[in-house]
């Protein structure tokens, strides 16, 4: 579908290199309405970006949908240990690269339930974790069509942590790369699922924390959850770029963007509330004056980062795996192994353009109406 541009209210054809850009997409009847911005590149340095705007796409229905909800598949002779009431699951006796259809779709549902689910002492390639999400969805990460040497090769993308110390970074560096963040949330279509698997790691350190959106969500006090309900904030890549532009010297293929997403969104597999905020990429919330929106995000980022009731921590052996779900939780490396270094390899899909869908319920409110002996209508969620 072709977007409204915009430049000060005046209709253009192209994206402007030194003002902002505003996207508008309508509503169809597959899509929900989208409203970005395209960012200057000119003022952040000379080079300008190849490629434009990611386009939001329509994505397959969630695998997890087809699931038994009981994982009989999954499970079967399979040790499944909860790390921590909220999120976090280690299934031990089971390999990525030989599921069957049946598995693949239960631990769809799995992981969106419990946020992040991790794995040792697995066998799969770089290739086969392409194959695996490929049956999920549609790639987040695109080949370069003018790259003739990508053509045919698996899309995955190298995590090589930095070999410093981040607090050191953060004087000239203004993304706050150690910060909580879900993957590309600035995108139309940010990712739903993200699988890591770590090859390279330092004796003892780098360990990355997962926080459920379900947990901070509920945790909210009543008032200010029907506050935030209402509320929809922009997600940015500005940082992002800029860093890598200025501070790692690479360039960039993509312009900066900015999404407009709603606060408090609803998870299509489970119909949950989640707290859709993260520190990494969100600016201000629309619609608020600057001063109403820096204090309000400060609270609630305040909120997300304290949540130790809602919190895993993960730590890395050679060849482990964790398969995350971005629409339900946010995650960070802990940068404590400089001058040491890890390296990972980590593919994604793109998940459904973010909505609120009026009536939808927090977890805990599920599980309390469950106990009570009734169910609330799923079908109302699957969008």
């Amino acid at each position: 579908m072709a977007p409204t541009l915009t430049v000060n209210g005046q209709p253009v054809e192209a994206y402007s290199d030194t003002k902002p850009t505003t996207i508008q997409y309508e509503a169809t009847s597959d899509l929900p309405a989208v409203h970005q911005r395209a960012l200057p590149p000119r003022p952040l340095g000379d080079h300008i970006p190849p490629r434009g705007i990611r386009e939001p796409v329509n994505v397959p229905r969630d695998r997890g949908l087809s699931a038994d909800p009981n994982l009989p598949h999954l499970l079967a002779n399979v040790e499944r240990i909860d790390l921590t009431p909220s999120l976090g699951t280690l299934l031990i006796g089971i390999q990525l690269s030989a599921l069957t259809d049946e598995q693949k779709d239960e631990l769809a549902l799995l992981v969106a339930h419990r946020g992040v689910v991790f794995f040792r002492d697995q066998d799969i390639t770089a290739e086969q974790q392409r194959e695996l999400f490929d049956y999920y969805g549609i790639p987040e990460l695109l080949p370069d069509p003018e790259d003739e040497n990508a053509a045919g090769k698996p899309i995955v993308n190298g995590i090589q942590e930095q070999e410093e110390d981040y607090r050191g970074v953060y004087v000239h560096f203004k993304w706050p790369f150690a910060d909580f963040h879900a993957d590309s949330s600035f995108q139309a279509n940010p990712p739903s699922f993200s699988l890591l698997r770590v090859d390279e790691l330092p004796p003892t350190g780098g360990d990355t924390a997962w926080i459920s959106g379900y947990g901070t969500y509920e945790t909210l006090s009543e008032p200010l959850q029907h506050f935030a309900d209402g509320l929809k904030a922009w997600h940015s890549s500005e940082h992002v770029y800029d860093s890598v532009l200025n501070h790692w010297g690479r360039s960039p293929q993509e312009r900066p963007v900015e999404t407009l997403h709603p606060v408090v969104t609803t998870h299509s597999i489970t119909g949950y509330k989640v707290l859709n905020l993260n520190s990494g990429f969100v600016t201000r919330i629309d619609g608020l004056k600057r001063y109403e929106s820096d204090k309000i995000l400060e609270l609630l980022f305040t909120h997300i980062h304290t949540a130790q009731d809602h919190r895993v921590r993960f730590r890395w052996e050679k060849n482990s795996v964790a398969l995350w779900d971005n629409r339900a939780t946010t995650h960070r490396a802990t940068h404590d192994y400089a001058p040491l270094h890890r390296h990972g390899v980590r593919v994604t899909i793109k998940g459904q353009i973010p909505r609120h869908v009026p009536g939808s319920v927090s977890k805990y409110a599920d599980a309390q109406h469950i106990r009570n002996g009734s169910e609330w209508p799923r079908n109302l969620y699957s969008y």
